[in-house]
């Protein structure tokens, strides 16, 4: 009887783990990006509480992790279209993106280069990664909690590492 499984994109979304009823209760995944994560959009200034919420209330669906990487490439293209000398000049676009340093719904976007191994250096950025567990709700749904910020302390945590059931 294993005391901990960490399942990664099979999990993703909680329609998923539902399937699963209680044996989905404290499984663990990685979690990119959640409604409890401290970060704002540069475009809209909504939190990622404002944006989780706005998905579910027009949506009627509960939010994903994938719906803050998804607004954040709105934001990345608003502001390199704002930044950039001609939008309709490829390389300079290019150009823009390279330099890009903004703060969006996922944190930092900067290809500087920072932490990574040097063929990688030019051409991608890292975003906060913290540890999760489905936790099942007393109606029977699934809500995912950040329990390990190690990583990324700046992101709060809603509960700790729990055994599986």
């Amino acid at each position: 009887s294993p005391k901990a499984i960490t399942v990664a994109k099979a999990i993703l979304f909680p329609q998923s783990v539902e399937t699963l009823g209680e044996s989905g209760h404290n499984l663990s995944s990685e979690v990119w990006w959640s409604r409890n994560h401290p970060f704002t959009s540069s475009l809209t200034g909504q939190s990622c509480a404002a944006l989780a919420a706005d998905f579910t209330e027009t949506t009627g669906r509960p939010w994903t992790q994938p719906i803050g990487y998804i607004h954040s490439l709105f934001e990345m293209a608003a502001n390199v279209i704002e930044r950039a000398d001609d939008p309709t000049d490829p390389d300079g676009v290019a150009e823009t993106i390279a330099a890009t340093d903004l703060e969006t719904i996922v944190g930092r976007i900067a290809f500087n280069g920072e932490g990574l191994p040097p063929f990688a250096a030019t051409n991608v950025c890292t975003t906060p990664l913290v540890g999760g567990q489905w936790r099942r709700q007393e109606d029977g749904s699934f809500e995912l909690l950040v329990v390990d910020n190690q990583t990324a302390p700046d992101i709060p945590t809603q509960g700790s590492v729990e055994a599986l059931s």
